[in-house]
């Protein structure tokens, strides 16, 4: 009945499927040619013969007319285990649907929401997803519509298997005339209670000019979803940031699922992409890391339009993030580093006797004490030794005072403030460093309590001989942006003392 039509069809490329939304069937050999667009199931091995899945077309073998005749499916789309979620945003004179396959029993849920159907050009189905909502072991979908109203709105539905149809049970609606929020989506459990979250792209929400904004709702149970917050990014004029939005699994490997968003035009085109961090309230406003197209690559364009994420593509345990820029004809692996975490101890006695001397000094009798700083490392595959470079530093609030310190370490015939070393670290085995201290005669203030603090840093990683297609990334510490990569400590003078007991104080920052 139909014979296919292949010039600009625009086939794309996504995990598990692929689709050309501009794939055209001329009907009966005449001059009806109508955009349907069609999608390929693709086996996980890559080699068999994928499944061609044309919703339109089915749907007009059953009923002729201008349902479905520019329908476009596979504009945007999605797979779960056993659902194929296609946006088809030019069906119903454009007001769009979203098509739902169930692969176990071959059958399509329609959307019979005639509310929604009929409200002419709003794009439903411009963007799609699917995550647990409702429940934490149901599929619900999640259609986007990008103009309806002018401001856009997010639609989520219950795939009801007694009937086959999309129920509406949640939706949400842009703030600004013409932002197209809903164009872009992304369903991902952000604080790991069982429920997806969502977050929505609207990349020309305008202060000034398109600078985009993207929306995160956060969801409470029962597909009750809140607004937590909107980012922006940097702000950028014309950036269209939340053009693409994609869940990136754990980079930093704390627990919690981390978000990739795209801002395509951002420095006249040349496009960024921002990393957003997930934690127990939903998303961390603040954004972690920004990559900049032009820094990675003066030639590239466009950086940031496509965005995918979650899969392991060097072998080293971590996700890592490919990132499209077609007007470069380019695509961009960021590969993730190997993230530790640094235990530092400072052992200290539980106070100094500063009436009972314990240590000379060639000339005199001094107060003293010992400090014992001790290290461990541990993260997710990290083989080899890991270096750290350390200072340690005596009485360092007296230090950041801009007073003289009371103490002293005694190395090697020298009377330093600080220490710096380093060391040669393996996985989750600790290593100790000794010093003695000497209290300085006649000290003033003997109230206060003396500090000593750690900082550290990262030194050389040594993988060994191990052959990889990859060269092995450089380790990189945790850290909240902020915050001092350091551990404190301290201890006070007592004149009368009741023993010499060492407390450890690990994992405890004393400000």
């Amino acid at each position: 009945f139909c014979k296919r039509k292949k010039i600009l069809e625009w086939k794309g490329e996504r995990r598990g499927k692929a689709c050309a939304h501009r794939w055209k069937n001329i009907y009966y050999e005449t001059d009806h040619i109508l955009p349907h667009g069609f999608c390929y199931i693709i086996p996980s091995n890559l080699q068999a013969k994928g499944r061609v899945l044309i919703p339109c077309y089915e749907e007009y073998k059953k009923k002729y007319g201008e349902e479905h005749g520019s329908c476009q499916a596979g504009i945007a789309g999605f797979f779960t285990e056993e659902l194929v979620v296609m946006g088809a945003p030019g069906s119903f004179y454009w007001a769009g649907t979203v098509k739902v396959l169930n692969l176990t029993d071959n059958t399509y849920f329609k959307l019979n929401d005639e509310a929604i159907m009929n409200r002419r050009y709003t794009y439903l189905g411009y963007a799609v997803t699917a995550g647990h909502f409702s429940h934490p072991t149901t599929t619900d979908v999640v259609g986007g519509a990008p103009q309806d109203e002018g401001i856009g709105k997010v639609y989520i539905f219950r795939a009801d298997r007694r009937s086959g149809t999309l129920i509406k049970i949640f939706q949400a609606s842009g703030k600004k005339m013409g932002s197209y929020f809903g164009s872009s989506l992304c369903a991902v459990d952000l604080n790991r209670d069982g429920f997806s979250d969502l977050l929505v792209g609207a990349p020309m929400f305008s202060e000034i000019r398109d600078e985009g904004q993207v929306t995160v709702y956060i969801n409470r149970g029962n597909g009750a979803l809140e607004e937590q917050l909107a980012l922006s990014g940097d702000g950028t004029y014309n950036a269209h940031f939340g053009e693409s939005i994609a869940s990136v699994d754990d980079l930093d490997d704390d627990g919690f699922p981390d978000v990739a968003i795209g801002a395509p035009k951002e420095d006249d085109f040349a496009g960024a992409v921002y990393i957003y961090h997930g934690d127990v309230d939903g998303l961390v406003p603040q954004y972690s890391m920004k990559l900049s197209g032009r820094k990675i690559n003066p030639v590239l364009r466009m950086f940031g339009q496509s965005i995918s994420g979650g899969i392991d593509m060097d072998g080293n345990s971590y996700p890592d993030v490919t990132v499209g820029a077609f007007m470069s004809d380019s695509v961009v692996l960021l590969r993730a580093r190997p993230v530790i975490t640094v235990d530092v101890s400072i052992f200290l006695p539980s106070s100094i006797n500063i009436t009972a001397p314990q240590c000379h000094d060639g000339q005199q009798p001094v107060n003293c004490l010992n400090v014992t700083a001790c290290f461990r490392f541990h993260g997710n595959h990290v083989p080899g030794e890991i270096g750290l470079n350390y200072v340690l530093t005596a009485d360092v609030a007296q230090k950041e005072k801009g007073q003289l310190p009371r103490v002293y370490f005694v190395l090697l015939g020298e009377t330093p403030g600080q220490i710096s070393e380093k060391l040669q670290m393996v996985h989750m085995e600790e290593t100790c460093r000794h010093y003695l201290v000497h209290v300085k005669q006649r000290v003033r203030d003997v109230i206060s309590p003396i500090v000593f603090e750690a900082a550290y840093s990262l030194g050389a990683h040594v993988t060994g001989e191990e052959e990889r297609e990859l060269p092995t990334l450089t380790p990189v510490l945790r850290w909240k942006k902020g915050q001092k990569i350091a551990q404190k400590n301290q201890v006070r003078t007592q004149k009368l003392t009741t023993g010499t007991q060492c407390t450890d104080q690990k994992n405890l920052i004393f400000d």
